[in-house]
């Protein structure tokens, strides 16, 4: 007899074809997904809704409000080695730039009990060029990424701690005539939950898995908030180097992450020509590790005495504030600010050059009246501050004194 799949529930319904040219309708037991854990507590199938939390093309340049580059483990804003090429991300060393590397700003919160996946299309032309390629997931500290040396090879990769913990060749004998040099699309999912497994795919194959459950006696990872990283590594006489289509992360069944809320304030400060009043910093560590915490900008309160016209700048460079301490403002939060009544020992910059910064707003202020300044598109444009970031206020007034308030929400 002939079985027709009629609908998905947690009873399936079937149509059977019997010899006599009818049908019969039968019902029987076909469970969802892996493993026993398919339904909640009351029998209804689970459902898993992937949701993209970061990604990314390269159609026209490298957007760095998007994107870090790094030359020889300096960043760089602008580079002939990393940029748009017939639009894919191109990464290539050089004899005096022999490591080169592009990685997200963001680094996309890990969401505990939610699958974690990388996704991304790209070519290495070259393969057995005296050199290491590397694509997926890492910091400095913490990884999980292919692998190509220049035995040709594919490896699957893991690192946590400063301390790599695996290199194991992926078996892609299950892709017909696979080369590397040609364009492939390569993903790589995992459970973590600190001690899940990882997998390694090619072309929607599985070609390699980190087995891990149950073997382990401290994590898999020390941090799995990691950035989309693209690493080229030149190690001999020839240039090494990778063309990128583009690239996503996913949290499977994720939402959009829920931030705690922080504050930083300043009062009395007289202000002539962009004068600054206040700074924030998220640092580039925390406790000596890359810091993966992400602050989002959510308002700003403006006061002045006389009228006014306040500033709201971006920097990178510690050199644009002079005269500066910054100290923590505590209570579970890492963020950094010049303002001595936000955080002990803190020390206000005294003078600014705006040459260094980049000017995000500029709000004019009226006499006494405070002005209150939101994210004008809320959920659709986001003003992240990352590890290195400085969000800095200025203002310029005939000597007007100034208060302003910073609100954020960090990432914890």
């Amino acid at each position: 007899m002939n079985i027709f799949w009629k609908t998905w529930q947690e009873k399936v319904k079937l149509l059977v074809d019997m010899k006599d040219g009818t049908y019969a309708e039968r019902v029987v037991t076909a469970p969802l997904g892996v493993g026993d854990l398919t339904t909640d507590a009351w029998g209804v199938q689970k459902v898993s809704t992937p949701r993209s939390i970061l990604h990314g093309l390269w159609t026209f340049d490298i957007p760095l409000n998007m994107w870090f580059m790094f030359e020889n483990g300096v960043q760089v804003y602008t580079s002939v080695l990393i940029a748009s090429v017939g639009g894919a991300g191109t990464l290539t060393t050089s004899a005096a730039k022999t490591t080169v590397l592009l990685e997200s700003r963001e680094c996309p919160r890990y969401q505990p009990n939610r699958g974690h996946l990388f996704s991304t299309a790209l070519f290495t032309p070259g393969k057995t060029k005296n050199g290491v390629r590397e694509w997926g997931l890492q910091t400095i500290e913490n990884g999980v990424f292919f692998r190509l040396k220049a035995d040709g090879i594919l490896y699957a990769v893991r690192k946590s701690g400063g301390v790599e913990k695996q290199e194991n060749p992926v078996d892609i004998s299950g892709i017909p005539d696979f080369d590397v040099e040609k364009g492939h699309i390569y993903d790589i999912q995992f459970q973590w939950r600190g001690l899940g497994n990882y997998k390694f795919f090619v072309d929607n194959v599985l070609v390699y898995t980190m087995s891990l459950l149950g073997t382990l006696t401290e994590l898999s990872m020390e941090n799995p908030a990691l950035p989309a990283s693209f690493k080229c590594v030149r190690l001999g006489a020839d240039d090494v180097g990778m063309s990128i289509g583009c690239v996503d992360i996913t949290s499977e069944n994720g939402q959009t992450d829920t931030e705690q809320y922080v504050s930083a304030y300043t009062e009395n400060i007289v202000s002539t020509t962009d004068t600054p009043i206040i700074a924030i910093l998220n640092p580039l560590q925390i406790g000596g590790k890359t810091n993966t915490r992400t602050v989002t900008l959510a308002r700003i309160s403006f006061t002045c005495s006389k009228k006014a016209v306040l500033k709201v700048w971006s920097t990178r460079n510690p050199a644009a504030l002079i005269g500066a301490t910054f100290a923590e403002l505590g209570g579970g939060s890492h963020l950094q600010t010049d303002s001595p009544l936000s955080a002990v020992g803190a020390v206000k910059a005294t003078s600014v050059n705006t040459a260094l910064m980049r000017l995000v707003t500029s709000v004019p202020v009226e006499v006494a009246v405070t002005r209150l300044v939101d994210n004008p598109y809320r959920d659709r444009i986001e003003f992240p501050l990352v590890r290195g970031d400085y969000l800095v206020v200025t203002s310029t007034s005939a000597s007007g004194a100034n208060d302003v308030v910073i609100e954020l929400g960090e990432q914890i």
